[in-house]
This record gives C-alpha cells, structure tokens and sequence, in this order.
C-alpha cells in the first residue's frame, strides 16, 4: 500500500475514468477527496486516544467498500513489529490484511480511507485528524 501524508489530495486512484465520468463506486462524486489513514512502517504518524464514539462509526463506515482490488495488502506496522516471525504469521493469516477502501464525507470534501484504517486505531493506537474524525462520528449518530 502506499503512504499519503493525511488531509493531502488523494492520488491513489484516479476518481474518474478518461471521459470524465466518476467512478461508480465513488458516493459522493465531484467532492474533493483527501486521503487519512495511509500508513506505512517507515514514516511516523499521530498516536493517541480516539474519540469513544470513533471506533464503532468507523466499524460501520468501513461496511461500504470502494475501490476493492484483487490482492491483500498486510498491515506493515504488524510486520515490522514481528520481524523474522512475520512470513509464518501471515501464512496462518494472523496479520491484519485488506483489499479495498471506504469514504467518510466530510464539510465540503470526503475522506479517502484504507480499510486498514480500523486496525490501525485499534491495535497501533493511530489518532486520526480532528476533523476526520469528527465527520465519521456525525455521519453515523
């Protein structure tokens, strides 16, 4: 997976096809997209407690995926953190992995999320923007 610095433009996929036309998977076409969440093991990222109310809006945002491929991407963070053990943990499918991505639709844009995102929180303690998390908190009360 790649890494993207939080509230940037969002690169990952291009939203539209050549024709200009949104991908339809997209829910909120036209919006600007700015990614959160896209971590990777070699750079740092906030850490901290999360809102009470963020993990279960984020458990039932990352319901609706977007932008699902054909391949798992592992959590590196996991990896890193197993060393040597890792190749065997990921045989037995021990370490967190995903394939596609969720939307949070935010004040005039919407968020880009991995779907690792939920692990990410819950087991490496990733504190996500305030404003992202306030909009995936109101888009579910």
């Amino acid at each position: 997976m790649a890494f993207f610095v939080d509230l940037t433009p969002y690169t990952y996929w291009e939203p539209h096809d050549r024709n200009g036309r949104w991908a339809p998977d997209e829910p909120w076409p036209g919006l600007p997209l700015l990614n959160v969440g896209w971590l990777d093991a070699s750079h740092p990222f906030q850490i901290g407690a999360p809102p009470d109310e963020l993990m279960p809006a984020l458990t039932k945002l990352a319901k609706v995926r977007v932008r699902q491929t054909r391949g798992y991407h592992h959590c590196e963070l996991c990896i890193r953190d197993m060393g040597d053990d890792a190749r065997e943990v990921i045989r037995q499918g021990l370490i967190a992995r995903e394939s596609a991505e969720f939307r949070v639709r935010g004040h005039g844009v919407v968020y880009a999320v991995p779907q690792l995102l939920t692990h990410y929180v819950a087991a490496h303690e990733y504190l996500p923007p305030p404003e992202f998390c306030e909009a995936a908190i109101a888009s579910t009360s």
